[in-house]
Formats: C-alpha cells, sequence, structure tokens
C-alpha cells in the first residue's frame, strides 16, 4: 500500500518550456496534466508530475530512470510514447505523448452510447497483448484499473503508468500476477457493463476472465481471439471508442496563464546523470526555465534521444488490415465444395479433374521459402531536414531458393507495420525491402528503424540503422 503523500506545491505555469494546461487528473504516483504544444498543427502531451515522497527512498530516482527508459526502448504501440523526464521546479516529471483522456473508467462513469461487448473485446485484447510484451521483457504494468487505460484516437487502448508500480510501490506480491489478476477483473468489468447479459459477448468475456485466472494471461487472449465470432460483425470498427476518444479534446481547458507564480523550487538530490544526455529531444530552445533530463545514456552508446517527440506518417498500412492483424486467430476452414451429381459422364469428368489437380499442384504447391541467414539494414547517411523522407534499406541474404519469406519494421517511435512477405528469386542471394518514413515539424530527431525476418520456428533475424533530421522550423 503507497502510504500517504503530503499535500503537493502549486503547480509551476510552465514545464519544459511548455504551458500547463488547467486539466489535470489525479494518479497513483501523482498528478497528469495537459502540456501545450509547441504550435498550433500539434496535439498536447501528458506529463505526470511524481509524488515527491514516492522519490525519497535510497534509490527510487535511479528506479524510475531505468523503468521509463526499458519501456520506452520496447517501443510498445499499446504504452503512449516517451518524450522526456525532467526535474524541474524541485518536482521530477515524467512527459508522454498524449494526456490520459478518456479512461476506460471515464466510459464506465458516464455511460458512453453504443459500447457493446466488441468494444469492451477491443479493449481486452490490446491491453493483453501490452502486458504480454511487457512480461516478456521482465517488466509489469502495476496498478492495473480502468483509469489507467486511455484510449489512443482511433478507438485504440493504451496503458498509461507501465512499470512505474515497480518502480515506486514496494509490494510482496509479483507484479506480473498482479497485472493478470487486474486484466481478469476488468474483463469481468467490462463484460458486465457493456455485453447484455446471456448473450454469446458476454459469455465470452465471462469465459475470457475465468481462464485468466485459472491458465493466464495468453490463454486467456486465446481465448478472445478464438471466439471473436461471438462478438458484432462490425466490431474492428469500433466506431463508439473513436467516438468517444474524439470527445477528449473538450475535457481540456486553454493552458494556464504565464503570469501563474511557480512554485518555489526545492531541489531533490541530485542524480548521476550522463553529460551527454543533457540535450534531449526537447532541446534547450524548447525551454524557457532549466529543466534536468534524467533520462541516462542507454547501454552500448545508444543516445536518450531515441525518446522522440513527434514522427510522419511512415509505414503506409490500411487501417482496417491494421486491425485485423490485432485478432491472430485461425481463419475459418473454408466451406466444403458442393458436389455435383451426373448420371453420365462421372468417370471421365472425375479423371479430367485428376489431371488438371496433378498440374496445378505442380505448379502452385508451396514453397518451403529460401533459408534466411543474415540481415543488414542501413539509413541515409546525410541529415533529413524539413518535411524529409528517409529511405531505410533493410538487406535480407539467403540461400539462393525461391519462395517467400515473412518481415516487419519495428520504428522507434512507437508504430510498427503489419508482417509482410517478399518472394526471393531462385538464384538471388540478396533481397532488398525499403521502408520510407516521413518527419514533419520544427525540433531534431533521431530515428531508428528496426527490420525482423521472421522463421517459422527459431528466433528472427533483426538489425537496425538510424537517422537524424533537424528542422528550425
Amino acid at each position: 500500500m503507497t502510504p500517504p503523500t503530503p499535500p503537493t506545491p502549486s503547480a509551476p505555469a510552465t514545464v519544459a518550456g511548455r504551458a500547463l494546461s488547467d486539466w489535470s487528473r489525479e494518479g497513483r504516483f501523482g498528478t497528469w496534466y495537459a502540456l501545450g504544444p509547441a504550435d498550433a498543427d500539434e496535439p498536447p502531451l501528458g506529463v505526470l508530475r511524481i509524488h515527491r515522497a514516492l522519490l525519497t527512498p535510497s534509490g527510487a530516482q535511479e528506479r524510475l530512470t531505468s523503468a521509463v527508459r526499458s519501456v520506452a526502448k520496447l517501443r510498445l504501440p499499446g504504452v503512449p510514447a516517451t518524450v522526456d523526464l525532467v526535474r524541474e521546479a524541485g518536482d521530477v516529471w515524467l512527459i508522454v505523448a498524449r494526456p490520459p483522456v478518456r479512461t476506460v473508467a471515464d466510459l464506465l462513469a458516464t455511460g458512453a452510447p453504443g459500447l457493446d461487448g466488441g468494444s469492451a473485446a477491443s479493449v481486452l485484447n490490446e491491453t493483453a497483448q501490452t502486458l504480454l510484451a511487457l512480461h516478456a521483457a521482465g517488466l509489469a504494468h502495476g496498478s492495473l484499473t480502468p483509469d489507467r487505460v486511455v484510449l489512443a484516437p482511433d478507438g485504440t487502448a493504451l496503458l498509461t503508468e507501465a512499470a512505474l508500480a515497480t518502480a515506486l510501490a514496494a509490494s510482496d506480491a509479483s507484479p506480473q500476477d498482479a497485472d493478470v489478476t487486474a486484466w481478469a477483473s476488468l474483463a469481468r468489468t467490462l463484460g458486465t457493463a457493456w455485453a447484455a447479459p446471456g448473450t454469446p459477448a458476454a459469455e465470452l468475456l465471462a469465459r475470457c476472465s475465468a481462464t485468466a485466472g485459472s491458465d493466464g494471461l495468453a490463454a486467456a487472449r486465446t481465448t478472445l481471439t478464438s471466439g471473436r465470432t461471438a462478438l458484432p460483425r462490425d466490431f474492428l470498427r469500433r466506431a463508439a471508442l473513436r467516438t468517444a476518444a474524439a470527445a477528449a479534446s473538450a475535457e481540456l481547458a486553454e493552458p494556464a496563464t504565464e503570469s501563474a507564480a511557480p512554485a518555489e523550487p526545492t531541489e531533490p538530490a541530485p542524480l548521476d546523470v550522463a553529460p551527454d544526455a543533457r540535450d534531449t529531444v526537447l532541446g534547450k530552445r524548447h525551454r524557457t526555465a532549466p529543466a534536468t533530463p534524467l533520462t541516462p545514456t542507454l547501454d552500448g552508446g545508444e543516445e536518450a534521444d531515441e525518446i522522440v517527440l513527434r514522427f510522419g506518417p511512415g509505414v503506409p498500412r490500411s487501417e482496417e488490415e491494421a486491425l485485423r492483424a490485432l485478432w491472430e486467430a485461425p481463419a475459418p476452414a473454408p466451406a466444403p465444395v458442393r458436389r455435383r451429381r451426373r448420371r453420365a459422364g462421372r468417370l471421365v469428368a472425375a479423371g479430367a479433374l485428376a489431371v488438371v489437380a496433378v498440374v496445378l499442384w505442380l505448379l502452385l504447391r508451396p514453397t518451403p521459402g529460401p533459408a534466411v541467414t543474415a540481415v543488414r539494414v542501413t539509413a541515409p547517411p546525410q541529415r533529413l531536414t524539413c518535411g524529409g523522407t528517409a529511405d531505410v534499406t533493410g538487406v535480407v541474404t539467403t540461400d539462393g531458393h525461391a519462395g517467400p519469406f515473412k518481415y516487419r519494421w519495428l520504428r522507434s517511435d512507437g508504430q510498427r507495420s503489419e508482417v509482410l512477405t517478399r518472394t526471393a528469386r531462385g538464384g538471388e542471394h540478396e533481397v532488398a525491402v525499403h521502408l520510407r518514413w516521413t518527419v514533419r515539424g520544427p525540433g531534431r530527431f533521431q530515428g531508428t528503424a528496426h527490420l525482423q525476418v521472421l522463421r517459422p520456428g527459431t528466433p528472427p533475424l533483426e538489425a537496425e540503422a538510424a537517422f537524424t533530421y533537424a528542422c528550425a522550423g
């Protein structure tokens, strides 16, 4: 149990040079605010002011820094992208890509119209994927309650406080087990609130909750995806969730005036911050008051600039196909072909069909595909300027056999492509694949493109490359 925290001093007018909105929301580890955009074309950011009392125990600030860095390196689409972690006006502030509105708790409290069993299943599927990815990396979300699940503009579900519980709140319980228990509770809650009693959707969600408790989260998600026929046909369009997310902008007040009196700064104990990590993505030109970045240099010389502020559209993809890719369930078996009974010429027809079938099998039989032996990625060496597009090239080395192989791109801004297929020709030992990544807006940015070539039964082969972007505006 987190001990009670003393009253928080009044908030300053700005953080990292950006105006704080009057909107705020209390969280388990501090107070969330909206952070004004640098220009009118940008959406507001979200910023969490960490309770000072949580940072006083020995090593708490270092654990927080490590947790934020570890989650950011995973580049999970189900977690708001981390922008910065700074110390300013006597407080530690975690800046992320969006304010936490609307949350699932908001929808449960207000009874948003149109939400149904498909809406619940979408939220549960996406949160389960994020939790499983965190657990696979040895992390956990912790404190997973409906007010920690926020909707992105497209209606997908994001987890807002990943790994903060393990960094800031001491507990004897396993945080991963706590995540599974909380997810099972969320499934029961949404199934009761959004699915009509006695319907196949309600029964599916209840079964998912029970499966999580008995067999774990992975089994529960498999139960959910394999039972998708119990959900409304148009649930992938998530129309009600999109509408609820669009209403979030009305909850954000105008930024507070800069004449507000800032709190008297009382700096916490200084951290051991690497000198080369002080100029992060926000940069000095975005700050009107000193702010010390807490994120240190990453292992292997990778800079903290990987934590990004903005990004361009990058990988083009069909939105509906991308949503379908979130539901990895086996395709339904094709309906059996209706046999035609003919009284005459059955033997002749059967013989002709057999010949055709053999020819088609020889022509169209699936090939095992080439053996992939290596992969490398190159990015443009020159710095991109305003609105530039980076053509990132992956080169896949094979044994020269003809056939398809599967791959996907992961970007350091949290975006990823669906699984793509490329067919190699016979005798072709090197096959090139491309990612075109467009960046717009003023500021500095380092983008890292990560290529995974998937191989059945074995770990994927991976490589990455980075490019830089600078635009004075």
